[in-house]
């Protein structure tokens, strides 16, 4: 998809404007580019990730009572009424241990059954909304789950941490020979412990687990009490699923507003949530948007063609069934060693089509075909590193393998619209 842009008119900056956008450190903005309101991610004066919210409220993270309405075994999934015609798709592989309200479960659902269901995608265009049965409540240091009763822990925390929380789990009787037994009293439930876990010390650990598990035994109070197509819990404001899905609390110091209305809603709930972060109001005269060049980067972010420091480039193409990304030598030029040379351009493409994929919020199959390298050991590398730089990705994308073929295949998940649909709504709206 190709868009003109309007091109961006020369400003004059003030000594503050150029003190904020000349900062290194991250920061988290929350803006409006063309009446949309929006949250970008900056970070080493880059543009990392962006997110519109759209005028119609999404319902992601909401949870309700459905009725299962047709079983398609031959898509191995069933449609689910959540409300009045209002039908949405549930895979069941996502339906294992299905909370039903009107029946005692057998291990398989049947059409007429009332469940627990909660949404993990909007619809769009032709397709129903995607949702689950694996009912998840979260904090800011656990999530639980129904579902599988696996204790389960974030990437970034080490065999040291994971060994210190099992011990207080443990010690507290809330892990039983490595299941979630208090939990599974009440139903199967799987936990994951967050990063940011590792932060609390034992007593207070604790009481984030315990106060979830309330949360959760409640909600399911609350579900049995309440007829079919009743909403258990309202989805999220907009805005604030930004801190799970824009950036990890790590990729910024700061986070920045230039709306007035919605900043003592962000100081808010950074104080419960995020008290170490700053959060300013900005109030000069050129807008966020336009003091960090939204135009031009969201132009940047449309091209299918992107240069590296180098001097090679990368070429990405979406299509409706794959992304397929191609790694050309451009104007390198050639050293000696053309291995070492095409490992070397392989491996600065890696890092760039990394931030491109959380930048245009491309997903499903990505197929890259980097430069072909005859050396099985610089393969690997570039497969590690690759794996290695998608972990900042707050996507789940999963680097597959490297075909014979010299292709590497990605797996991201789909959850919200790429970059490329968003912004065709907001020019569409603007024009």
């Amino acid at each position: 998809m190709s868009r003109n842009i309007a091109p961006r008119h020369s400003v004059t900056l003030n000594e503050n404007d150029r003190s904020l956008r000349n900062t290194v450190s991250g920061k988290l903005l929350f803006t409006k580019y063309k009446e949309s309101p929006c949250a970008l991610l900056i970070r080493d004066n880059r543009l990392r990730a962006v997110s519109f919210f759209s005028h119609r409220p999404s319902r992601i993270g909401a949870i309700y009572i459905g009725k299962v309405k047709k079983i398609v075994k031959n898509l191995d999934a069933c449609f689910v009424e959540i409300a009045d015609k209002e039908l949405c798709f549930l895979p069941l592989k996502k339906a294992s241990a299905p909370y039903l309200l009107n029946r005692t479960p057998n291990g398989r659902l049947l059409e007429g059954d009332e469940l627990l269901v909660q949404v993990e995608r909007d619809a769009q265009k032709t397709k129903q909304a995607c949702i689950t049965a694996e009912i998840s409540l979260s904090n800011d240091y656990v999530v639980l789950s129904l579902g599988t009763p696996r204790l389960c822990f974030s990437s970034k925390l080490d065999k040291k941490q994971k060994d210190t929380i099992v011990h207080y789990l443990t010690k507290h009787k809330i892990l039983s020979e490595d299941s979630l037994q208090l939990i599974q009293d009440v139903h199967p439930i799987g936990a994951i412990i967050r990063t940011r876990a590792s932060e609390l010390d034992e007593g207070a650990l604790l009481e984030s687990f315990r106060t979830l598990f309330a949360d959760f035994c409640q909600l399911l109070h609350n579900a049995d009490h309440r007829c079919c197509f009743s909403c258990i819990v309202a989805a999220p404001e907009t805005w604030t699923t930004v801190f799970d899905s824009l950036a990890a609390p790590e990729e910024y110091q700061e986070i920045i507003t230039d709306q007035a209305q919605l900043y003592p809603r962000i100081l808010d709930y950074c104080s419960m949530h995020f008290p170490e972060k700053i959060c300013r109001l900005y109030q000069e005269a050129l807008s966020l948007s336009t003091l960090y060049s939204l135009d031009s980067r969201l132009q940047e972010a449309f091209s299918s063609r992107v240069w590296l420091k180098s001097g090679a480039y990368i070429i990405i193409q979406p299509t409706e069934a794959l992304t397929v990304i191609d790694v050309n030598s451009g104007k390198n030029s050639i050293q000696k060693d053309a291995e070492e040379t095409w490992s070397r351009i392989n491996l600065e493409a890696a890092g760039e089509i990394a931030l491109q994929l959380r930048l245009r919020n491309l997903s499903g199959i990505i197929i890259i075909d980097f430069i072909n390298m005859s050396d099985s050991r610089h393969r690997q590398r570039l497969l590690e590193y690759m794996r290695e730089l998608v972990k900042a990705d707050r996507v789940k994308t999963t680097v597959v393998d490297i075909t014979p073929l010299g292709l590497m295949e990605i797996t991201r998940k789909k959850g919200t619209k790429p970059l490329h649909e968003q912004l065709g709504r907001i020019y569409h709206e603007a024009d």
